[in-house]
């Protein structure tokens, strides 16, 4: 008889889902590196790294390049929150139902 070890869905982790996250939103309004970064007031490498999920932003950092993709702080915010949950699971987010 063989043994499966069965593990629940890993949620994934906060630089991941920060990094995802801008990435995504980036290439929703068809953004370059280089236009975030100038916008943040951020290097490129270092924005690279952080859409990668190598480096930690601090909060000014994650304002500064919202502000760079023309998005608001508590937006981006709920986005990130919402890459973090195991898909197919439901959270309420500030008074509205997110998948």
């Amino acid at each position: 008889m063989k043994t499966v070890e069965i593990h629940p869905p890993r949620r994934k982790d906060l630089l991941s889902a920060i990094g995802e996250t801008l990435r995504a939103a980036r290439n929703e309004r068809g953004l370059t590196l280089r236009q975030v970064a100038e916008g943040a007031h951020v290097s490129i490498s270092y924005l690279a790294e952080i859409e990668r999920g190598e480096k930690d932003p601090s909060s000014r950092v994650l304002e500064s390049v919202a502000e760079g993709l023309g998005i608001g702080m508590g937006d981006l915010l709920l986005r990130i929150a919402a890459t973090l949950e195991p898909k197919g699971s439901e959270t309420l987010v500030a008074g509205k139902l997110a998948a």
